[in-house]
């Protein structure tokens, strides 16, 4: 992983759902939907029932529906720790 690289990693209690390097990332925020990029500030959020959306560092959508959870976002790196998917 370099500088400009951006890893993510989808928990659920049963097991990491998602781990790989992405562009973005798209979530249901507890006051809104935002995207984080490279370099977010970093940030702990809430996140509420809907869709997160990720792209990949070779350009492949994902779509999960998630039942909310929990963000965090520090050095390039991100975890979403969530009840379940569907």
């Amino acid at each position: 992983m370099t500088q400009n690289d951006l890893h993510l990693e989808i928990v659920t209690p049963d097991k990491i759902v998602y781990e790989g390097l992405v562009k973005l990332i798209e979530v249901p925020g507890e006051k809104g939907r935002f995207t984080l990029l490279r370099h977010h500030a970093p940030i702990i959020a809430s996140l509420v029932e809907g869709m997160v959306r990720v792209v990949g560092k070779n350009g492949i959508e994902d779509i999960f529906k998630c039942s909310g959870g929990v963000l965090e976002c520090r050095d390039n790196n991100v975890t979403i720790l969530i009840g379940g998917l569907e």
